[in-house]
């Protein structure tokens, strides 16, 4: 498999894109410097401690205080009581057996070293950490830990057992014992290369260490790096054959990075020759995953749906009906849809819990392919994703770690007609509602109501044509019995389901 990173980089956007046999498998996007903030690193200050959540939130520099839970809290970066190093560095750490109050670890008004885990999202501030790290190009140093782990994509047991040998090593030779996570991409590298991240984050971390001594609550102690780089770090792996910049300020910066750091990828970056029909391309991509409907190969295809608390995956059968029986043609457009299900989730950066409704299957070794196949899509995602299996009503459940916003959070926003809801008024309930809004306003008239009453309405075009048209009967209906007579204005500023009703006559004149 080929792959191909392209960054799309002009005065107020970068755009960076994964290609992987000419399909788009990842995007990244930031405007006008509002880049993201996980990984960067503040000295905040807790404004508020919560005991009912176990939680603090922490004043540091931005718009919202970022929260922060007590098992994200870390006691020698906050100089507070020792905590079990093996315990508070797990994913998720069991504090069933001995919990920790927020009380005892911090106080209010306290200076603290802070890590963005996930970016502010909706209404929801900034998710922090106290249990910092550092991401090199093959190793992530973890200063407040004092472990080794292996990245789980690494599957050769000989190979793990070398790095894991390795760094211990490494640890008997380092006047401090920090800990460290090795990375996917450093399957296969020698030491020498290994021994020079390991130098670069140390002397990071010193640098982060003294820089936080000389300043003021609220300021950023380290910036992660800007997204052309910083996706260069990340995404590049022995796949990626070219590294194609449009700008040439930025190719300057990326040849720069990628010497000093992954200089083996150095003959792969180029300038790019065709800018427009790339950035054609990558907008048509963009756009197709902005909508709810995603064509299968089959004819067949999946509805992608967002709420608040998950996000669901619709797999239909569409026009295709197979060759054989119900049974094939449903384990034909799952199997597909097991493959674009996770890209789809990738390309539109989805996070939280995914709920995917397949196609009902009776055989039991159709479900197992479908689940192989699936599970085996996510190789590459560098989220973790947790993947169940499929429940007695044929539904997956799946997890993707969110650090940031979903594509259509960052290229959206709320629909001014609907709010969000992703549903609008009829023009005929529109209507009615109007004509019920009438009768209220007459009933409540009673007998202060005089002979003659005059409304105006204002709304929008198309509720005023279909009030003038379809519902004509209706209003000179209204007219004979209850002498109301109406008279519209256009509202351009009025969506369906939204209008005006104004009293013009007095309701005492005789």
């Amino acid at each position: 498999m080929r792959q191909e990173l392209v960054v799309d980089a002009y005065e107020h956007e970068t755009r960076v894109a994964l290609y992987q046999d000419e399909i788009l498998q990842d995007v990244h996007i930031e405007r006008d410097g509002r880049y993201s903030l996980t990984g960067s690193i503040y000295l905040g200050r807790v404004d508020r401690l919560v005991p009912g959540i176990q939680a603090a939130f922490i004043e540091f520099g931005r718009d919202r205080p970022g929260f922060l839970h007590v098992r994200d809290v870390v006691g020698e970066s906050v100089g507070a009581v020792e905590f079990d190093k093996r315990r508070v560095n797990e994913e998720i750490p069991d504090q069933s057996e001995h919990p920790v109050d927020i009380r005892s670890v911090l106080h209010e008004g306290q200076s603290v070293l802070v890590q963005v885990s996930k970016d502010p999202i909706g209404g929801k501030g900034a998710r922090l950490t106290t249990n910092l790290t550092l991401a090199g190009r093959y190793l992530v140093l973890m200063p407040y830990a004092d472990r080794i782990g292996v990245s789980q994509r690494i599957r050769d047991a000989a190979e793990r057992e070398r790095l894991r040998s390795l760094m211990e090593t490494f640890r008997h030779e380092m006047s401090a014992s920090y800990g460290y996570i090795v990375r996917t991409v450093a399957e296969g590298v020698p030491i020498d290369d290994l021994e020079d991240d390991v130098e670069f984050l140390e002397r990071v971390w010193h640098q982060i260490t003294e820089k936080a001594k000389a300043l003021e609550n609220g300021e950023v102690v380290y910036q992660e790096l800007p997204l052309h780089t910083r996706a260069i770090r990340d995404l590049v792996n022995a796949e990626v054959r070219s590294i194609v910049v449009n700008d040439d300020a930025t190719l300057a910066e990326v040849k720069k990075f990628v010497k000093s750091y992954m200089p083996e990828y150095l003959p792969g970056v180029t300038k790019a020759t065709d800018i427009e029909n790339r950035r054609r391309k990558l907008d048509a991509e963009i756009e197709k995953a902005s909508m709810r409907k995603v064509m299968l190969p089959s004819g067949g295809h999946l509805l992608i749906e967002n709420t608040e608390a998950l996000c669901t995956v619709d797999v239909n059968t569409g026009r295709f009906v197979g060759s054989k029986n119900l049974e094939d043609t449903a384990f034909k457009t799952n199997m597909e849809a097991a493959r674009v299900i996770a890209r789809e989730l990738r390309v539109r950066n989805i996070g939280g819990l995914v709920v995917v409704d397949f196609i009902d299957m009776s055989e039991v070794i159709h479900r197992r392919d479908v689940m192989r196949v699936f599970e085996r899509s996510f190789d590459g995602d560098p989220s973790r994703v947790q993947l169940g299996d499929f429940s007695e009503f044929g539904l997956v459940e799946l997890s993707r770690k969110r650090t940031r916003k979903n594509l259509a959070e960052q290229l959206g926003a709320a629909c001014s007609k609907c709010g969000g809801d992703g549903i609008v008024k009829s023009l005929e309930t529109t209507c009615f509602d109007l004509f019920r809004a009438l009768h209220v306003a007459m009933e409540a008239l009673g007998e202060n109501r005089g002979r003659e009453l005059r409304y105006l309405v204002r709304a929008g075009q198309e509720v005023v044509d279909r009030m003038l048209g379809q519902e004509s009967d209706r209003l000179e209906y209204l007219n004979s019995e209850s002498g109301c007579e109406l008279s519209f204005e256009i509202d351009k500023d009025c969506a369906i389901g939204e209008f005006t009703l104004v009293q013009l006559s007095d309701p005492n004149a005789q």
